[in-house]
């Protein structure tokens, strides 16, 4: 099973938000006061004339009124710098590596736990900011550390957390003279539930979908899956595969026959659940940053036909609720031109004035969870939001069990499981495949001195 957070120690399209929300973000942080003020850089700390900041999702046009206010205020607490946004519109981890191999790394730099940060830290690509951290701590308040850390290492800082739920159409329930979803319900209560709303079509454009999800491409989800059943796909000190235990066999079995046995979601390998601007789809889990995509998308059949919706907590497995809870992490590259300078950016881009504008427009979960509140949408849509994603949020969490090395572990997951999710591979076959590939991997972790 994974392990749990404690203290410190797929590309930007799917995060698909509009302009307008961005912009509305921009005018309600303008306008209401952000809190505690952002920590002052020490004295002796001598800026570059310019300074750049590469994040992940800075590409997205909807995004970068926001990216900007906060860089602007950067600016203007330090009159010597101007803290410049790089955005990266395709292969963003492939130009961050370039970068770094040609010595001229941004000055502070995205770090995303999903099969990256323990591969960049481990490989000497980002600084471990752990001598920054013991010179400079954090509030307790502040949390989410352990996805950003290896061997006793922390090589990010926390910058966006989210929370997961249920995502449910109001008007294809009340039509199946469906129950909405409660924070009672099991994973068996929502495949009943889709059973009775999946309404068969022409094809799968015009069938009425009961339930959607992440995928089973999405290593990270089925894992939170698995451990809600009592299982998961690594031991928690990360020695073994543990996916061919009863426990994690029954959640793959489970999840597997969704598409091919009980037809109530598409018969794909990947998500489904970025479908349900669609209107097609009754139900479908999704991150917390998913409500700014189904409030303001100009495509989404949700707003132009204004068809109600609302979110639920994520349903109980066998054994526990568990769910994605971690997502953006900031650290340093190696080789910048002043650590110090990077690492007060670091503590301006993760101090409230600067963690609320994100916040605010639903971009992210803030790691200081003092703040949680200000990603309570001003209008009150979802009306579940806080229910569903801030009062769960500790119920879901796990740390998600990604090891270095990721993109060989990502080709064994999608060579040895794909097939079970549409039914073409029995869940067994495909669970001790990959057990055998993945032992052999953190055996030759354990070697290498990276476990």
């Amino acid at each position: 099973m994974a392990m749990r957070a404690s203290g410190p120690g797929r590309s930007p399209t799917r995060r698909t938000y509009l302009q307008g929300a961005a912009l509305i973000g921009v005018a309600a942080a303008a306008c209401q006061p952000l809190g505690r003020p952002a920590p002052a850089a020490p004295q002796a700390v001598s800026f570059p004339a310019e300074m750049t900041w590469m994040p992940w999702s800075a590409a997205n046009e909807w995004l970068a009124p926001t990216y900007q206010q906060v860089a602007d205020a950067f600016s203007q607490h330090h009159p010597g710098t101007k803290l410049t946004i790089l955005a990266v519109p395709t292969d963003w981890l492939v130009k961050l590596k370039t970068m770094i191999a040609a010595g001229t790394p941004p000055d502070v730099s995205d770090v995303h736990h999903n099969g990256q940060v323990r591969d960049l830290g481990t490989s000497g690509q980002v600084m471990d900011l752990t001598p920054f951290l013991k010179r400079d701590p954090y509030p307790k308040s502040y949390m989410g550390w352990e996805p950003w850390a290896w061997l006793k290492k922390q090589y990010g800082i926390p910058w966006a957390l989210q929370s997961t739920a249920i995502f449910y159409n109001k008007q294809l329930f009340d039509a199946a003279g469906a129950r909405y979803p409660t924070d009672t319900w099991t994973w068996d209560d929502f495949v009943e539930a889709a059973k009775r709303l999946t309404k068969p079509g022409a094809d799968d454009n015009s069938t009425i979908w009961g339930a959607g999800d992440q995928g089973g491409t999405n290593y990270q989800w089925i894992n939170a899956l698995l451990v809600a059943f009592g299982g998961g796909v690594l031991s928690s000190d990360y020695t073994e595969c543990t996916l061919t235990s009863s426990a994690s066999l029954a959640g793959l079995e489970f999840r597997a026959g969704w598409g091919s046995k009980l037809r109530i979601t598409r018969n794909v390998a990947g998500g489904t659940s970025g479908q349900f601007t669609s209107g097609n789809f009754a139900m479908v889990t999704s991150g917390s940053w998913f409500v700014a995509n189904v409030k303001q998308s100009s495509q989404s059949r949700l707003v132009t036909s204004n068809i109600p919706w609302d979110v639920a907590p994520v349903p109980k497995g066998k054994a526990r609720r568990a769910a994605l809870a971690y997502e953006l992490g900031v650290g340093i590259p190696s080789g910048v031109r002043s650590p110090d300078a990077s690492w007060a950016v670091i503590r301006y881009l993760t101090s409230t004035e600067a963690l609320v504008p994100f916040a605010r427009i639903g971009r992210i979960l803030p790691p200081d969870r003092g703040l949680w509140n200000e990603t309570i949408p001003a209008d009150g849509q979802p009306a579940g939001f806080k229910h569903a994603f801030l009062d769960f949020w500790d119920e879901i969490n796990i740390v998600p069990p990604f090891v270095p090395h990721w993109p060989d572990v990502d080709a064994m997951w999608q060579d040895e499981l794909n097939a079970v999710w549409t039914g073409d591979r029995p869940p067994k076959d495909g669970a001790t495949a990959f057990k055998t590939r993945m032992d052999q991997h953190l055996a030759q972790l354990k070697r290498d001195g990276l476990l």
